[in-house]
């Protein structure tokens, strides 16, 4: 599908969501957090989504899209509204970089050797797949941080590292 005449932009802080239509371009900067794009390649909408962490620590903790598992929630019921089905879309996962591994074990009172980036990578293909996601691609892991640029139109990502 050749780009809309009118293009909305759409920028992403952590812990936002997206879903939408053809007419969207939407895009962040991602470090140890994970985005998940979701496309639907005939209807031509989609989503993304900027998590910090996978789950909340407290499971009382208020929903918020800043957790993988709130987001995925999200965009399950963004998709059922649409009358469509997990299995119809495409999925790719961005980030999880290992940016800053000594800080974040003494922000987070953690001794693990996995750092946030890689739990986010972890819980993204989990999730997905226990979904029935089709995952076609990911650019993850590292230690740069992403720029990433999701066209709604034709599902395309571009990807710019630093």
């Amino acid at each position: 599908m050749d780009s809309p005449k009118e293009v909305t932009d759409r920028f992403l802080n952590p812990g936002e969501i997206f879903f939408g239509g053809a007419e969207f371009r939407v895009r962040t900067l991602l470090g140890s957090c994970v985005s998940i794009v979701l496309w639907h390649p005939t209807r031509h909408i989609g989503g993304m989504c900027h998590y910090l962490l996978p789950t909340p620590a407290d499971i009382h903790s208020e929903k918020t899209h800043k957790y993988g598992q709130d987001a995925v929630t999200f965009f399950l019921t963004e998709i059922k509204k649409q009358k469509s089905k997990p299995n119809e879309f495409y999925a790719k996962i961005f980030g999880g970089s290992n940016m800053f591994l000594h800080e974040e074990r003494e922000i987070l009172k953690d001794s693990s050797t996995s750092h946030v980036g890689s739990r986010n990578i972890e819980f993204a293909k989990k999730i997905l797949k226990e979904n029935e996601f089709k995952i076609i691609s990911e650019d993850i892991g590292g230690t740069l941080s992403r720029k990433i640029y999701f066209t709604v139109w034709d599902g395309e990502v571009w990807v710019e590292k630093k």
